[in-house]
């Protein structure tokens, strides 16, 4: 038998990052821990004396292929009035012809349903940690005049000081993130301006120099984020990103 705790108890911890975008504001993630099917077994035959885990086991079985079973004919399938299991095509389809393709290649996905979304509302969590990981930008400067004033010279360079701040990894980079009319960073991704790896001087975890990207716009202001993986001579599993808490005017 599994060893597990049987005690009914909903109350969990939950870590927060601060998110850079907001402030005051934390991204909440639930640390995920599985519960397997036999573990499950374990637990219903510890709160309901007498009956049989081994039947349980091969009901579930059977309830599992038929669920399976009616998946593969297209199905949704409600799940014990939990959530709702579904197919849908992987990709979308190319075709001059689409009355002939054939499609291949589905996933699954699932909606949850309303005793599910109503007994979630009744969780507490307490908060186990505030982590902040990623790099911390503390001042950005025109390494020519020493100027710490929120004002970098279009194709000059800047220095960045902080910690955490050396850029290494997959998709990591310095970025220049356009502001959006209320003020906010615009958090499209494909309207950031990366700047290129030859432009970086200074690479360390408490100091960066580069020169700028030479399609900044002059009398716009950016955000800058500093996104990496590396973490002393680590490589991380996800990079994390770090942003400005100002905005920079880039001047001619």
């Amino acid at each position: 038998m599994i060893n597990i705790d049987s005690k009914r108890n909903t109350n969990f911890a939950v870590t927060l990052t601060p998110c850079n975008f907001k402030e005051n504001t934390y991204i909440a993630r639930v640390p995920r821990k599985t519960i397997t099917t036999d573990q499950i077994l374990d637990l219903i035959a510890a709160h309901n004396q007498g009956i049989d885990r081994y039947q349980i086991g091969h009901a579930m079985e059977l309830l599992k292929k038929e669920i399976l079973e009616q998946a593969k004919l297209g199905f949704a399938v409600d799940i014990m009035q939990i959530c709702k299991l579904y197919i849908a095509p992987i990709s979308s389809v190319q075709s001059l012809t689409p009355e002939a393709e054939s499609i291949t290649g589905f996933e699954a996905r699932f909606s949850t349903n309303e005793e599910l979304r109503e007994t979630l509302k009744e969780i507490t969590a307490a908060v186990s940690a505030v982590v902040d990981s990623a790099p911390q930008i503390t001042q950005i400067e025109n390494p020519v005049s020493g100027y710490a004033e929120g004002v970098l010279k279009a194709t000059f360079s800047a220095r960045i000081k902080g910690k955490k701040l050396k850029v290494g990894g997959e998709n990591s980079g310095i970025f220049f993130i356009p502001l959006l009319e209320d003020n906010t960073a615009n958090q499209d991704e494909q309207e950031w301006i990366k700047v290129p790896e030859e432009f970086i001087t200074t690479n360390s975890p408490k100091m960066l120099e580069f020169h700028l990207p030479r399609n900044l716009a002059t009398g716009k202001k950016y955000f800058i984020g500093i996104r990496t993986s590396i973490r002393g001579t680590q490589e991380l599993k996800n990079a994390v990103t770090g942003f400005s808490k100002i905005a920079v005017t880039i001047e001619e």
